[in-house]
């Protein structure tokens, strides 16, 4: 997609405005960077003004589009966008198909190393504790309640694998990933993609 000129970057901007957020609006503004084309939209009726709508960003290279709120700016929007592709890109290591605007992955180790390899043990553990990974129970009512893993605990989970740890991180399962591979890349994990 990357060999798209501007003004085929504009219609694609002009049908995405129209596709979403109706007839009534239209692109008021773009600008052309190396790997992102940013657009935003407001009323056609010049009396009226919109306002919460921030910048919208196309990935030149897949067309895929990144919609912000107005608290956002266009700067710290083309960086957030930036991180979230080179996240990706380092994740594509290890799961090909790995998507960041997909919120659907179970995290699984699939191994563990033995016990005479406890650094490694000790490391994995670690990453997972620092980003406070949780596990639900359903209580005596019937709510489900989140419990942190003590390092015990933890432990004593990854004795069985594979083990679908899911998505029950504070942090986004992403800058877990990105943890976990700049820690050690030969850690065995894997991510399975949820069916809606």
């Amino acid at each position: 997609m990357q060999e798209n000129s501007k003004n085929e970057f504009i219609k694609i901007a002009e049908e995405y405005v129209l596709n979403n957020a109706g007839d009534h609006v239209q692109v008021s503004y773009t600008e052309d960077y190396d790997d992102l084309f940013v657009f935003g939209y407001q009323a056609k009726d010049k009396k009226v003004k919109l306002i919460g709508q921030g910048p919208i960003l196309l990935v030149k290279k897949d067309g895929r589009i990144f919609e912000y709120g107005s608290a956002w700016g266009e700067k710290r929007a083309r960086i957030d966008v930036i991180t979230k592709l080179n996240k990706e890109r380092l994740i594509r290591i290890f799961h090909e198909d790995y998507n960041i605007q997909h919120n659907n992955y179970d995290f699984v180790i699939n191994s563990v190393y033995q016990e005479d390899e406890e650094e490694e043990l000790n490391a994995l553990v670690n990453v997972l504790l620092k980003n406070k990974i949780y596990y639900l129970i359903r209580d005596e009512n019937n709510e489900t309640k989140t419990h942190y893993y003590t390092k015990e605990h933890l432990e004593k989970t990854l004795q069985q694998t594979p083990v679908n740890l899911g998505q029950h991180f504070i942090q986004n399962l992403e800058d877990v990933l990105v943890d976990l591979i700049n820690t050690d890349p030969y850690f065995s994990w894997t991510l399975l993609e949820k069916t809606k």
